[in-house]
């Protein structure tokens, strides 16, 4: 075979390879379109979904960015209004019982928790400095009466001159009164009750030495306490003040004897408000006929208030800073304005406004510390009573 048959017979193998190559390019370029346009689908899909995204985190956000809140309307001041405050009770009458004399206990004749009259004895006392003082002013006394009663009988037939006499008439009468000065202080040897009572307290025993005068506690022979009626001192605070009247029952309460109060009335009240506590002292007296209260014992005085016209709010609704207590109002426009009030009574979870607010406001409750003067709210539903 010659070499043109040969190269007659090779020229169909290579176009069929450049044939074959051509379509291998066309399905590739075709691939990589196909590629690119999902990959650029894909790309689109994506940044639609992430500016929706973004717009519904916008809104989401918006949304939040208003303090949705919940009110409540303040109410009328409770009819059963109290006022308990501390107080101890007291004998009608008390006293501390001291010597006018000093001297000796000779013996004692009433202990602690014993009933004594007026004018009893409670104690004799030896006093033998006194005794000795009494008998030489009785000396001077006898000396001094002779003495006057010559100059006296001188004195009528002119045999001595008025001035002498009235020397001696001077000093017999300064005898006499040193004399009964000393007789009466020797009466104090004899301690006696000041009034109808219960000893309550005894700082002697036979032998004790006792100083004349109240230097203090320590000197004091006896305590006496009047118990048929005992008396409390209440202070009651400035904002109560005018609502207490003389004559009104007080319950009084003891911690031994709970739900077992115990009727009172006002006696009288000071009639002024203490500079120094901003309180009315207030006197209420207690029938004790049978000595079943005690002076000294802690009670509880409840003073009933009438009802008036003041509000109440929940005590989570109030805020307090250095210009004093305030409350969070929601206005007709939704926005919020920080209103003083004046805080009244405690009642635990409720508090008294006395003033600054309106029965039909909405107050915020719980409003956070952040909350602004102008600051837009959304009030949320009430809930549903199932």
């Amino acid at each position: 075979m010659t070499e043109p048959r040969h190269n007659h017979q090779g020229l169909p193998e290579l176009h069929l390879h450049h044939a074959r190559r051509g379509a291998v390019a066309r399905k590739a370029r075709i691939a990589a379109v196909v590629a690119i346009g999902l990959l650029l689908a894909g790309l689109g899909r994506t940044l639609l979904a992430r500016h929706a995204n973004a717009e519904a985190l916008a809104k989401e956000a918006e949304r939040h960015a208003v303090l949705t809140v919940s009110v409540v309307t303040p109410a009328r001041s409770r009819g059963d209004a109290k006022l308990t405050l501390p107080a101890t009770l007291q004998g009608i009458a008390e006293a501390q019982i001291y010597a006018r004399a000093s001297g000796y206990i000779k013996r004692w004749h009433k202990d602690i928790g014993q009933p004594v009259k007026k004018g009893e004895l409670l104690a004799e006392l030896d006093i033998p400095d006194v005794d000795k003082q009494a008998q030489q002013a009785q000396a001077n006394f006898a000396l001094a009466k002779t003495a006057y009663l010559r100059w006296k009988t001188l004195r009528a037939q002119d045999a001595v001159s008025q001035q002498e006499f009235d020397e001696k008439e001077s000093a017999y009468k300064q005898a006499d009164a040193e004399r009964k000065r000393l007789r009466d202080l020797q009466d104090f040897a004899r301690v006696a009750a000041p009034f109808d009572g219960i000893v309550t307290r005894r700082n002697i025993d036979t032998g004790s030495l006792v100083n004349a005068g109240n230097g203090g506690a320590p000197q004091a022979l006896f305590a006496v306490a009047q118990i048929d009626k005992l008396h409390l001192y209440a202070y009651v605070p400035q904002a109560n003040a005018a609502a207490i009247r003389v004559g009104q029952t007080v319950d009084i309460a003891r911690q031994e004897a709970p739900g077992q109060p115990i009727k009172g009335k006002v006696a009288r009240t000071a009639g002024a408000i203490d500079p120094a506590t901003r309180t009315l002292q207030v006197e209420v007296m207690v029938a004790n006929a049978d000595h079943g209260l005690l002076p000294g014992q802690y009670v509880d005085a409840t003073f009933r208030l009438p009802k008036g016209d003041a509000l109440t709010l929940p005590a989570n609704t109030l805020q307090f800073n250095a210009k004093g207590s305030r409350v969070a109002v929601v206005g007709p426009d939704n926005k919020v304005h920080l209103q003083p009030v004046a805080v009244g009574t405690d009642y635990g979870h409720e508090v008294e406004i006395r003033a600054g607010l309106k029965p039909d406001d909405k107050v915020i409750i719980n409003p956070p510390d952040s909350i602004n003067d102008g600051q837009p709210v959304a009030i949320a539903a009430p809930l549903k009573e199932e």
